[in-house]
């Protein structure tokens, strides 16, 4: 059977455009040329330049070898092709050093590595050898010198305070930049790199979607979000089938003045308990006991690819003093007291994981659906336990308390001991309190 071309499916249209005849009959224009011009060879330079020649070559490649003349060469004898030097035959000290045999290792007379055998140094770019030969020697110095690295603590922090010294010796407009082709880069202004507090007691992830997030469907490609309302998206995860999906939830446009006043009246301990009674007892009365904002699900996305990131951090810019909130946004505890001032600097939180998306296809109506998706939800807040007011506490007290670095590596030489007391205080501080107790007495 024969195979069908791709051009088979083609249809060639042509289109006549017949030309009039002319209504006079051609005339025939005589210019005078010189004929000697066509005759010089100059003229054909061009042709001749841009013309290949062929290579007439024979199967030896133009150096016919007749191997007749060699005795014993079609026995296996090849001493007539590889004949025995006589030293003695040579008098000048430089021709008896070309009889020495072939060896890269004694050419080299032990001085650096030996070239190998298939490298061609003339085809090679010089700049190329010598990057490749500088950095053969930096690995091998760097074998060859073993560092003995301080790890103790005070070793450690010797050298963390050394970085800060080292800073501010020199200053900010003589910085400058690592790379060298951008040496003429100057430093404007300087910040300093502190852990941002307010934030570090919670958990961050970096989610990239396949396109910007909207409430366009396949039903309704036009629909249009305001950017405030993509803002206050909801993302639920679930499992199906062994995969993590997340669902995409959306306030109604016209509910956005009821999730900003929700999030500004949260509900106290108080209120949550007797909704959680009233719920308990009837479902009905649940819009007059839970203030809330229904979401709509818009959409599945399932997660294609996510890991821990390495470089990817939460950075927010401080220029100058601005009033702190506390972490739960709640600046009326202490009214009398003044409003907390941030220092400038630059505030870092570091990132918990990091996902990427990809869109779901909609399942129809006979395909078996997974009962934890849901339509819609009801969105509420409420304010912080005390637990986790204390727990957010404790997190913050890594980056905000000053002794709280004290306190870890107290609790660490403590539990290295083996025998730490029960009062908290380290061997050190034990044999001293007894040593002073004996004293006393």
């Amino acid at each position: 059977m024969s195979k069908k071309s791709s051009n088979d499916l083609l249809v060639k249209v042509r289109f006549e455009n017949p030309l009039p005849d002319l209504p006079f009959p051609p005339k025939l224009l005589n210019v005078s040329t010189d004929i000697q011009r066509l005759g010089e060879p100059s003229y054909l330079n061009q042709l001749a330049s841009t013309t290949p020649f062929p290579m007439l070559v024979d199967s030896e490649m133009g150096m016919p070898i007749d191997l007749n003349e060699f005795e014993g060469v079609w026995d296996g004898n090849e001493a007539a092709l590889n004949p025995v030097t006589d030293a003695s035959r040579v008098t000048d000290a430089a021709d008896l050093a070309l009889l020495t045999p072939l060896r890269l290792a004694a050419a080299t007379n032990g001085v650096g590595p030996a070239p190998k055998a298939n490298e061609v140094t003339w085809m090679r770019n010089s700049s190329y050898i010598q990057r490749r030969d500088g950095a053969k020697k930096r690995r091998a110095m760097a074998l060859k010198k073993e560092e003995i690295v301080d790890a103790s603590e005070a070793a450690q922090i010797m050298t963390i305070d050394k970085t800060f010294a080292d800073v501010r010796a020199e200053a900010a407009e003589d910085m400058k930049h690592p790379d060298p082709k951008r040496k003429h880069l100057r430093v404007v202004e300087t910040y300093d790199i502190l852990p941002d507090d307010d934030a570090w007691s919670n958990s961050y992830i970096m989610i990239k979607f396949p396109e910007r997030p909207s409430v366009a469907t396949s039903s309704d490609p036009r629909a249009q979000a305001s950017g405030e309302r993509l803002s206050r998206a909801v993302l639920r995860p679930i499992l199906e089938d062994d995969q993590q999906i997340m669902e995409f939830f959306l306030p109604k446009e016209e509910d956005l003045g009821r999730v900003s006043e929700m999030f500004e009246n949260p509900m106290d301990e108080a209120a949550v308990a007797t909704m959680w009674d009233t719920l308990a007892e009837s479902d009905e009365k649940v819009d007059e006991v839970f203030p809330h904002t229904a979401y709509d699900r818009i959409r599945n996305y399932e997660v294609v690819g996510q890991g821990e990131p390495s470089k990817e951090v939460i950075i927010t810019f401080v220029e100058g003093d601005d009033d702190e909130d506390d972490m739960f946004g709640d600046d009326d505890d202490d009214e009398d007291q003044p409003a907390k001032k941030k220092r400038k600097g630059v505030y870092f939180k570091q990132l918990r994981m990091r996902a990427q998306l990809r869109k779901m296809r909609a399942r129809g109506r006979d395909e078996e659906r997974n009962e934890d998706v849901w339509d819609k939800m009801r969105v509420g807040a409420r304010d912080p336990t005390a637990d986790e007011v204390e727990a957010r506490t404790e997190v913050v007290k890594s980056v905000a308390d000053p002794q709280w670095t004290d306190e870890q590596l107290h609790i660490l030489r403590s539990t290295d001991a083996g025998n730490a007391p029960e009062d908290g205080r380290s061997p050190d501080e034990e044999v001293g309190h007894l040593l002073a107790e004996e004293d006393d007495d």
